[in-house]
């Protein structure tokens, strides 16, 4: 028995139909072969994939007790784009290479801070506070001075006490400085305030790839797909909600609505409490150290009042603290912006605090703020006879 012929019309669309795939197919190809060879607009690696771009490049990296930590090793050299030198040690600190055990005869100094004292605002890591304290130091005594910056942007005394508690001891300090105010008082006039800073503190979440998925990214064809068809990268593209509970959900001022400021002041309190004596458990001293700002900086957010009065009950907190538990006070605030307040009145502006036009300037130093609050520390450092 036998089988009729196709039609004439059937014969054409299977042929449309092999066309059609076969052009599909040319084209898939064609999608996963140019751009591996020629760089092509929307199809890098870096626009495919900017999550992984923006990790790749970035200073920090999670950790499992701190949220997140300085990349060991990172460097960033000066650009067109951006002229700041960053090079962290192999530890991970924005400062010279250190091992953990401290050389015979040497005066160890950590200081704990955010991004004020990491070193957001100067030219390079080499003229960040920290270094510039060594510096200072080491040309007024004899004896070997190595000044480690712990500072991270974003920490708080939440992650400086657990910053000490984990790493700081064990580079067994002499002398540990806190600068910190700014963050704090943030988490205490984010909304929901808690004890433990969980309404304020993000816990960075871990991408568990499934096999299936990993196999997908080797695709270029799914990764354009994701990137510029599906929601992905709208959910994914500031790093602050890796690290900031409900990042942006209360733009645009974050403080002008604050629960339970009272508690957040009381945070503050237990923290420095609990940072002086870990030290202390260690046998290391303590100095505080209240943060410089430019308090006119604050007015740009609906909540300036909020903020500047509660800069100063920090700043009143930080002095209490220090008289309680018997520790040494560095008064640096007085000093920054004092000299702040007399460079603006003779030219207009300061040199001492970045320009007040970027994100967060207001505690962020200069090169030459950085200078003068080394200088101010090892001056009080010099006063107490602390490096014997």
């Amino acid at each position: 028995m036998s089988t009729s012929a196709p039609t004439p019309s059937r014969s054409k669309l299977r042929r449309l139909a092999w066309v059609v795939l076969g052009t599909l197919a040319g084209l898939l190809v064609l999608l996963e072969t140019l751009p591996r060879f020629f760089e092509i607009d929307k199809l890098t690696p870096s626009e495919l994939d900017p999550l992984a771009a923006a990790f790749k490049d970035s200073r920090i990296e999670p950790h499992p007790y701190l949220a997140y930590s300085n990349r060991k090793g990172f460097k960033k050299p000066a650009s067109e784009k951006d002229p700041v030198v960053v090079e962290h040690s192999s530890l991970g600190f924005n400062s010279a290479e250190v091992a953990w055990k401290k050389p015979a005869g040497t005066y160890r100094i950590v200081c704990l801070g955010g991004s004020s004292t990491y070193g957001i605002g100067p030219s390079s890591t080499w003229t960040n506070w920290p270094v510039k304290l060594g510096e200072e130091l080491a040309a007024r005594s004899s004896r070997p001075i190595e000044v480690v910056n712990l500072g991270c942007q974003g920490y708080s005394t939440f992650e400086s006490q657990i910053n000490l508690a984990l790493r700081g001891v064990d580079l067994e300090p002499d002398l540990v400085l806190v600068y910190h105010t700014i963050n704090d008082l943030r988490c205490a006039l984010y909304p929901g305030v808690v004890r433990d800073n969980t309404h304020w503190r993000a816990v960075w979440p871990v991408d568990r790839k499934l096999p299936f998925e990993a196999a997908l990214e080797q695709s270029i064809t799914y990764k354009a797909w994701r990137r510029y068809y599906t929601s992905w990268w709208e959910e994914r593209q500031n790093l602050g909600a890796y690290v900031i509970v409900d990042f942006g959900k209360h733009a645009p001022d974050d403080y002008a609505h604050p629960t339970d400021p009272d508690l957040g002041f009381a945070n503050f309190r237990r923290n420095l409490i609990n940072i002086v004596a870990i030290a202390k458990a260690h046998g290391s001293e303590v100095m505080l150290v209240t943060q410089g700002t430019r308090m006119g900086d604050f007015d740009r957010f609906g909540s300036a009042q909020l903020q500047k009065d509660g800069f100063e009950r920090m700043t009143g907190i930080l002095k209490e603290v220090a008289a309680e538990r018997g520790v040494p006070l560095c008064d640096a605030r007085t000093v920054l912006e004092s000299t702040a307040d007399l460079q603006r009145a003779e030219s207009g502006a300061d040199r001492i605090f970045v320009r007040p036009d970027k994100k967060n300037g207001e505690v962020h130093l200069t090169d030459e703020g950085c200078l003068l609050l080394a200088r101010t520390l090892a001056t009080r450092i010099a006063e107490l006879a602390l490096v014997k």
